[in-house]
């Protein structure tokens, strides 16, 4: 997968999607999904740079544990062939559910 295949595949969702921390303006909807890079491998072929495996963090913020979108998403990743473990967990200050996963793809830095 690539990155634009990344965000191609969050924004099928119709909810907001935002690189980096959550956009002010959406914060407070149902559900956002934010995403940003952590990790960075080169990845070299005949001692040269060839591309960059880039591991991200999704995560999908929303008031109900399992909702229908974060089924959707998951179920969209599996028929790519991609098996992320999500992770979960309950802010009860803000009565969101955060489900979060890595997910690696390829782009040219």
């Amino acid at each position: 997968m690539t990155k634009p295949e990344l965000v191609e595949l969050l924004k099928k969702l119709n909810i907001p999607v935002n690189e980096g921390t959550p956009n002010d303006k959406v914060i407070e909807d149902p559900e956002i999904i934010y995403f940003w890079d952590y990790y960075w491998e080169d990845l070299v072929a005949s001692g040269k740079e060839y591309n960059t495996n880039v591991t991200y963090q999704i995560s999908f913020l929303a008031e109900v544990p399992r909702s229908k979108n974060l089924l959707e998403l998951k179920h969209n990743l599996n028929n790519l062939g991609l098996h992320p473990s999500i992770q979960h967990e309950y802010d009860p200050e803000k009565r969101r559910w955060h489900s979060y996963f890595a997910l690696e793809v390829l782009e040219n830095i």
